[in-house]
């Protein structure tokens, strides 16, 4: 089986500072399988947080959750997060992906697609895309990215169930990659050839994370 990121969409109870939960996450690093851990509140919200938790592959993350020391982990942090907690695990390309460890800011985009469109497209069309907007040209990329498609094909979403492909895009700052976006053109016809290429899409989401090792 392939290497997996884990992604790990939670929210935080009132008062409570995602730096301040850390060292619980780090212990995670110690479980079979696992390979790194890294964490970040998106910039544009400090009540959430966002794992990026990578495994040598999906059995062992699932191996983790069916031991004891999974139901003390949660049991720390139950205090602090709300429920429901989202996870998913993505297939990344580069694995692992460095580019939350070498970018100031990094781009997190979600985009839901139909789970019976053709992989093989869709992996494509996202490779080019995260191509397109990390090019030389783009003022203010790191030039670093990582794409994939989650595992899960049952991913809920406007109250249908979906397939997410996960980019993770290396910016310099958050202003830098908002600049792009607004008066690039290189970066707005990266766009649109993705939207040509995958017309159906659902919909998509955006933050970003400076990322830290745990």
């Amino acid at each position: 089986m392939a290497p997996v990121t884990e992604l790990v969409l939670s929210t935080l109870k009132p008062g409570v500072s995602a730096e301040s939960l850390y060292p619980i996450f780090a212990t995670l690093k110690s479980q079979p399988g696992n390979t790194a851990v890294r964490a970040a509140p998106p910039s544009e919200d400090p009540s959430q947080i966002r794992l990026f938790i990578d495994w040598d592959d999906i059995a062992a993350h699932q191996a983790f959750r069916a031991t004891d020391a999974y139901k003390s982990y949660l049991g720390q942090l139950a205090p602090y997060v709300t429920t429901p907690t989202q996870i998913m695990h993505a297939e990344l390309t580069p694995f692992p992906p460095v580019v939350l460890e070498k970018s100031p800011s990094t781009e997190f985009l979600l985009l839901y697609i139909d789970p019976d469109e053709d992989e093989a497209k869709v992996l494509q069309a996202g490779k080019t895309l995260a191509r397109g907007l990390t090019a030389d040209g783009i003022k203010g990329t790191t030039g670093l990215s990582a794409v994939g498609l989650t595992v899960e094909k049952d991913v809920e979403y406007k109250g249908e169930k979906v397939r997410v492909m996960v980019m993770l895009l290396g910016w310099e700052s958050d202003e830098a990659h908002r600049t792009a976006s607004a008066t690039d053109p290189a970066f707005k016809a990266a766009q649109v050839e993705f939207h040509e290429a995958i017309p159906d899409l659902k919909g998509f989401k955006i933050e970003h994370v400076a990322a830290k090792v745990l």
